[in-house]
């Protein structure tokens, strides 16, 4: 019987395509952070500001996709910061009201980390553009901070619920 040899096809995306997606992207994590900075504020201020700092970071890393969008001569992909009037995702609760809600806001909110870190792992992957590795290897770092920052934030408030819990 002969031998079927099966070869993995690597998706690779042209350059416009990329920025592009990587942006959306982010701009969707920014709509969601500041979101989630909104729910949380009657709640609890600080999980409020880590989430807008977490948006701030986005809104960084959009500026830096449209810069290497410019310097790469690619200007008319990339398109504007989202305005400050973007409706809330349905799935999403408008304000925190309970210790359970926002424990499971923050779990998602690490799932959700989770993805984004792995998504622009597989856009880097998906580059044939040596330029855009560096740009891409730096979004990835900052990527795998947002995800330890949370998970790390996540697991010093279940330790500050515990002892609130035992006194």
């Amino acid at each position: 019987m002969p031998e079927t040899r099966t070869k993995i096809a690597r998706l690779v995306l042209v350059l416009d395509e990329l920025l592009t997606l990587a942006e959306a992207h982010e701009k969707a994590e920014l709509s969601r952070y500041r979101q989630l900075a909104f729910s949380f504020l009657t709640f609890d201020t600080s999980v409020s500001r880590l989430m807008a700092s977490l948006g701030i970071q986005c809104e960084m890393r959009i500026e830096e996709l449209q810069r290497v969008s410019r310097q790469l001569g690619l200007t008319d992909g990339l398109t504007e910061l989202p305005t400050r009037g973007e409706q809330p995702s349905a799935a999403q609760p408008y304000f925190i009201c309970s210790p359970d809600m926002a424990s499971d806001v923050l779990e998602q909110a690490i799932i959700d980390a989770k993805y984004s870190l792995r998504f622009h792992q597989h856009l880097r992957e998906a580059t044939a553009i040596p330029a855009l590795y560096p740009a891409m290897s730096v979004i990835i770092k900052q990527k795998q901070a947002e995800h330890a920052v949370l998970e790390g934030f996540m697991s010093s408030r279940s330790c500050l619920d515990l002892t609130m819990m035992a006194s």
